[in-house]
């Protein structure tokens, strides 16, 4: 069958698709696809005749001359030569409902007698002959390529990655296959399986094949030893060998009233043909009948027992919209729909365990365990492996058996270590006990030529989500780039996982770069969650953009307030909790502390009401960081005892000794800060040479210094500011400009020290807490410095919005503060009145502001002639800063007081040892002008 082609033509070009008509080839985007006899027969024809309505009896004749075949053959093929051309192309074959195909190709097609250079793969060794069927229906399995399908998707392979849901609200980790460095010698042959379920336009006889693809599906997926693919993996490339199984329902040519079901597989160069028939009352367990068959053929062993697939027609056609929905991430419609078919059919255990998995992604905990008990129950007369895995399942499910969880999984990955899926999800439970270094080795790259596409994107996102969890968003950031890439090359079908890696990408900028504004990745990825049926994902992508927005000046947000009542009224309390948690976070940047503090109040009501346990963590933290700055320093330490003693994931461990960390400043407890900054830090592993830290590991060798730089060791706080001044975060990059400061000042440098502070006052952050703490600390500079003015003026500007916080501890050192630079200034009256407003903000144990107070009151005695008071304030307090190695402290008490004039003073030559050890000649109290 030829067009107007001259015959002894080798190749026809159509806009950027060459054909081969020598070697039944399709070569475009650098890539050839060989293509069945019958499917290229189907494109010659419709090369040859565009733009004509070719009816199916037409096609069937054409053909399949003198044969008899049935509808779906022709389906087949027409979906395999859609398939072959790729997406940009598969619109050329239009179908026109009830009649037939119509191809309508861009432009005209040239024949041309030399390959174009633009398209040059590696030609056949040689040609290969023509080969006959051995049966009407036969069909060449479609050789893998690099070009994506339909994305309709084959629910299990994906499915399972689902269940690595990233933390981080709207991430998902979408991998189907894996192979490890360990693994070099699988247990077993590794079975790989890809489902194809024919499209048909008829919804009314299509359900079938999507039932039977889901119940298929969930059994190979859970068996050892079974790799599952769908077709668009399929189609992205497949290493080893692949057994295809095409599954399509249609009316039955001999009798309208019932429908046919048939499965194809392709096997040794053969095809074999399973089908069943049966009215639409009977079709439920005739798709349960050849579920059976099939896992018999492919897995012997496990061809027994099964539990039955018990629901009726009505609920299975109303199951497939669920199980789309489910299988797309549309999680918000996987249980409003799923709640549906329960209902109607209450033992379908099936979907009952997708409805429990879609509602713990809604963080609705408590209905998520139900379900997945009542799944078990349903589901408990499978082979013992399935068994294991739903327990397995059951655990993860549960946000309080998260350790019970990983020590399932690990048995599992350790007993089957081909089953690509179980490495994965082992891999996640790691990620989710907080042990992101663990799943990062098993995720280590080895150099193998055969991942495929969707190996890689699975692998780049969970790094990403692992560098997440180590608070280091610069590789969590790559990570992401890499998946964003790796899945747009792969076509539209990987729409979704485009979208996913874009979320992640843009989650790792806003939390790292607040102040730049919304990431434009998270409306990009809506549009791709949309495109790919995923209501649930653009709807957290669009709240995520308005979280990273900046609160609106009168603090209201209609927007986010819409999309807080969407969230409600879908049941969505993850969503729900993740808006009120940042958007109290918005509150606090915009200084509303009083909008905070409600704000978590709400959140935290709704996460004990779904027991959702990660955020009921998180919440703590932040209020224990807010019983820090408001001086509530018991109920800060009781809040760290209680998470200290919970197993953490580390991200929440590193934010609670971050928090541990201040605390021990603030009660003068400087040796025991260092402890806990340094176990901190091994909670990470180390950098790589020649990569930059973390941001974590950048702001604990800030806090580092700042603590070095208190005991009298400047040359450590130094080499330790070296890596604090590689931050990219705003309150790190003022942080480490104002230790600088501080430094050069303690040194004697007081010119270099007054540069740094300017540089450091236009650095201040724009969060408005930040801000605060910062001002705070360049105020206390400017004061010891001799700049008064600058000191007040930075004290003016935060005094009355942290007051309106009621941050008592911020407060405090404000006030003590303005006395400093009133008793500066010789209005030691006016002083004498702000250190007692000062006193009665804080308790006795927040040393770091007590001790600025004691002095400025011992001065004060000094100052009016009461040199016993005087002599006794100095004396307490020299004896406590040498007990807390508070140098800083101890050098201001020596130019204060003369050698010997202290109860337990240091001798002259001591004074002169300590100022030779520390270099600190900067270290004086001529500030207080005395």
């Amino acid at each position: 069958m030829t067009g107007s082609w001259p015959p002894d033509i080798r190749y026809l070009q159509l806009a950027d698709l060459t054909i081969d008509l020598r070697f039944r080839r399709l070569i475009h985007s650098g890539q050839s696809v060989d293509v069945p006899q019958r499917v290229f027969d189907l494109l010659v024809l419709f090369l040859a005749e565009p733009d004509k309505l070719h009816t199916r009896t037409e096609l069937f004749e054409r053909l399949w001359p003198g044969l008899i075949v049935e509808d779906t053959n022709l389906s087949q093929t027409v979906w395999l030569l859609r398939k072959a051309l790729g997406e940009e192309r598969k619109s050329w074959i239009r179908t026109v409902a009830k009649s037939g195909y119509v191809f309508q190709a861009p432009e005209p097609v040239r024949s041309v007698r030399e390959l174009p250079s633009a398209a040059m793969p590696a030609e056949p060794a040689a040609e290969a002959p023509a080969k006959s069927e051995s049966t009407p229906a036969q069909v060449d399995a479609p050789a893998p390529s690099l070009e994506a399908v339909k994305s309709t998707r084959s629910a299990w392979s994906r499915q399972r990655i689902w269940l690595l849901a990233l933390a981080a609200i709207g991430l998902a980790a979408i991998v189907s296959a894996w192979l490890f460095n360990k693994l070099t010698s699988p247990a077993e042959p590794q079975l790989t399986v890809a489902l194809v379920t024919i499209e048909d336009d008829n919804r009314a006889t299509r359900w079938p094949a999507e039932l039977l693809e889901q119940w298929l599906g969930w059994k190979l997926a859970s068996l050892p030893g079974i790799n599952l693919l769908d077709e668009a993996q399929l189609a992205a490339g497949a290493p080893g060998s692949v057994k295809v199984l095409f599954l399509s329902s249609a009316t039955s040519p001999r009798d309208p009233a019932k429908i046919k079901v048939y499965v194809r597989l392709r096997d040794r160069g053969k095809e074999q043909r399973l089908e069943v028939e049966g009215h639409r009352a009977d079709l439920p367990a005739l798709v349960d009948s050849l579920s059976r068959q099939i896992v018999a053929r492919l897995q012997p062993d496990y061809a027994e027992p099964w539990p039955a697939l018990e629901l009726s027609a009505d609920a299975a056609e109303r199951y497939v919209q669920a199980a789309q929905a489910f299988k797309h991430g549309d999680w918000i419609a996987a249980v409003h729909v799923g709640e549906e078919v329960i209902a109607r059919a209450p033992r379908f255990g099936l979907a009952r365990m997708q409805l429990a998995l879609a509602q713990a992604r809604l963080a609705q905990a408590s209905a998520a365990k139900a379900q997945m008990d009542e799944a078990v129950k349903l589901l408990a007369g499978s082979p013992a492996p399935v068994i294991e895995l739903l327990q397995a399942q059951r655990l993860a499910i549960d946000p309080t058996r998260g350790a019970e969880a990983l020590a399932a999984y690990a048995k599992l990955a350790d007993r089957s270590p081909e089953t690509v899926s179980l490495q994965l999800e082992y891999a996640w439970q790691l990620i989710r006990a907080g042990e992101p270094q663990r799943a990062l080795e098993r995720l280590a790259d080895r150099p193998v030529n055969n991942d495929t596409t969707c190996i890689c994107v699975g692998k780049w996102l969970l790094r990403a989500n692992a560098y997440a969890v180590l608070s280091d968003p610069e590789r969590m950031r790559a990570a992401a780039k890499e998946a964003v890439e790796l899945a747009r090359k792969a076509g539209p079908a990987w729409n979704l996982e485009q979208a996913d890696a874009l979320m992640v990408l843009a989650s790792a900028n806003a939390g790292q770069f607040p102040e730049r504004g919304t990431p434009p990745e998270f409306e990009q990825a809506a549009v791709l969650y949309e495109k790919g049926g995923n209501a649930t994902g653009a709807l957290e992508a669009r709240v995520l953009a308005r979280l990273s927005a900046p609160l609106p000046a009168d603090g209201a947000d209609p927007a986010l307030e819409a999309l807080l009542a969407r969230a409600n009224a879908a049941g969505y309390r993850g969503l729900e909790i993740h808006i009120l948690i940042a958007s109290a976070n918005q509150h606090a940047r915009a200084g509303d502390i009083a909008g905070y503090r409600s704000r978590l109040t709400q959140a935290a009501a709704i996460a004990s009401a779904t027991g959702d346990l990660i955020p009921l963590t998180d919440l703590n933290l932040w209020l224990m960081a807010d019983d820090l700055v408001s001086a509530r320093l018991s109920s800060a330490s009781a809040r760290f005892k209680q998470l200290s003693e919970i197993k953490l994931p580390s991200a929440q461990r590193m934010s609670s000794s971050l928090y541990a960390a201040d605390m021990s400043l603030v009660r003068g407890e400087y040796a025991q800060a260092l402890k806990i900054i340094d176990r901190a830090e091994d909670i990470f592993p180390p950098t790589p040479a020649g990569q930059p830290d973390s941001e974590m590991l950048t702001t604990l060798t800030c806090m580092r210094s700042q603590v070095l730089l208190t005991m009298g060791e400047p040359a450590q706080a130094r080499a330790n500011l070296d890596r604090c001044a590689k931050g990219d975060r705003e309150s790190l990059r003022h942080m480490a400009l104002s230790l600088r400061s501080r430094v050069e000042m303690l040194a004697g440098d007081r010119p270099q020290a007054k540069a740094l502070l300017e540089q450091a006052e236009q650095a201040l952050p724009s969060s408005a807490t930040d801000r605060w703490v910062a001002s705070l600390e360049d105020a206390s500079l400017a004061t010891r410095l001799g700049e008064f003015d600058r000191s007040q003026r930075l004290y003016t500007q935060v005094l009355q919005p942290i007051q309106s916080a009621g941050y008592a501890l911020l407060l405090a050192r404000a006030l003590a503060g303005q006395a400093e630079n009133a008793a500066a200034r010789g209005d030691w009256a006016r002083s004498r009145d702000l250190v007692a407003s000062a006193r009665r903000l804080i308790p006795n144990d927040a040393w770091n502001v007590i001790a600025r107070l004691d002095l400025l009151e011992a001065a004060d005695a000094l100052e009016r002639g009461d040199r016993a008071k005087a002599t006794a304030l100095g004396s307490a307090l020299h004896r406590e800063a040498r007990r807390r190695g508070d140098a800083v402290l101890e050098l201001e008490l020596h130019r204060i007081f003369e050698p010997g004039s202290m109860s337990g003073d240091c001798s002259p030559a001591e004074r002169e040892a300590l100022i030779a050890r520390t270099g600190m000649r900067g270290a004086d109290g001529n500030w207080l002008n005395l």
